[in-house]
């Protein structure tokens, strides 16, 4: 006997439940698309999840003179932290801590001058640590110095790098200042940043490099036979504004050091007017 296939029949390993409950869900996904697609008004904002707290929006900042004097006032307090820190945790030889301590006094003095023009243009002196270098690098690059397997030498290529920062900074936000004034502040502090930085450069690898950086020499390397960064004293023809490299601490289970590269100031840096110590 020849049984006829009905429309009835399903393919096998399907019965009527699992169609049924297939169909159903095949329903209710086309008609949340079908709701998606309309527009029904009400509330676009994307939905919650979890029990966090609402984020809080900040102000809007502008960016003037006032808000760049204290910006490099916040630098100059983060450095004079820097090397507090290095200070404590005994990275200077006898010799160079003379420097160090005489750079520390510059760094304080620095700030001062910065605080006292900013209150005189109606701003409010920012007499403190930037909170966003020194939670992006003087933190993490300190943590690595202070576990080096040569603290010395570390806290030297550290500080040269700080204050060769410092010099870019006030390099780059010479040109974003309109004022005279200001500018003409930001190039004499700029230039204490500089001989600092060149001095610590002469007494680290003069003797074995020379002054002149590579782009005045072209034997010059830019790094040692262990990858670290050759300082020089005169390391191009003007002044720069590019990124510090810094290569510090000890040697991990991968084979490398802690590295990074300290930037001039952007946004995300900039000490807005509505923040305070």
């Amino acid at each position: 006997m020849i049984r006829r296939r009905t429309t009835t029949d399903t393919p096998a390993g399907i019965d009527r439940r699992t169609m049924l409950r297939n169909g159903g869900l095949a329903v209710g996904v086309g008609a949340l698309l079908s709701a998606c697609a309309k527009n029904f008004g009400g509330d676009t904002a994307p939905g919650r999840v979890g029990v966090a707290d609402e984020a809080t929006s900040l102000p809007d900042g502008e960016i003037n003179d006032v808000v760049l004097v204290r910006t490099m006032q916040s630098l100059e307090h983060s450095v004079a932290e820097a090397l507090r820190l290095m200070t404590e945790a005994g990275g200077y030889s006898a010799a160079l801590q003379t420097y160090v301590d005489r750079f520390a006094a510059d760094h304080a003095a620095n700030g001062a001058a910065l605080g006292a023009l900013a209150e005189a243009n109606g701003g409010e002196s920012y007499a403190c640590p930037n909170t966003w270098f020194m939670s992006r690098y003087v933190e993490p690059m300190y943590g690595a110095v202070a576990s080096s397997d040569d603290v010395q030498r570390d806290c030297r290529a550290a500080t040269h790098a700080l204050e060769t920062m410092l010099a870019h900074s006030y390099q780059f936000l010479v040109g974003l200042t309109t004022e005279p004034e200001h500018r003409r502040q930001m190039m004499l502090l700029g230039a204490g940043a500089s001989r600092r930085s060149a001095m610590l450069a002469a007494q680290a690898s003069a003797g074995t490099h020379g002054y002149l950086g590579p782009s005045l020499n072209a034997d010059a390397p830019e790094t040692d036979g262990l990858g670290f960064p050759i300082p020089y004293a005169v390391p191009s023809t003007f002044g720069r504004v590019d990124q510090v490299p810094v290569v510090v601490g000890a040697v991990d289970d991968e084979g490398s050091r802690f590295s990074t590269t300290l930037q001039t100031p952007a946004e995300n840096t900039f000490v807005y007017d509505y923040l305070s110590c």
